[in-house]
């Protein structure tokens, strides 16, 4: 693969929405109490590296 593609890679708009789109889908199983899921989409964005922070205003993330 081109270099310039691969750390290129998640830095575009539509990237952005579908991480929010995977981190609203969290939120959902988080407020239906379904753990499993929930851990397991935590875990699946942290292998995109995408780190996620719990706070009292709500979820934020960013790119680690």
């Amino acid at each position: 693969q081109d270099p310039a593609s691969w750390f290129a890679r998640g830095n575009d708009d539509s990237d952005d929405a579908r991480i929010q789109t995977l981190v609203d889908e969290r939120n959902a199983a988080k407020k239906a109490k379904d753990f499993a899921r929930s851990d397991a989409m935590r875990d699946q964005l942290a292998a995109e590296g995408i780190l996620l922070e719990d706070t009292a205003q709500g979820v934020r993330w960013r790119r680690a």
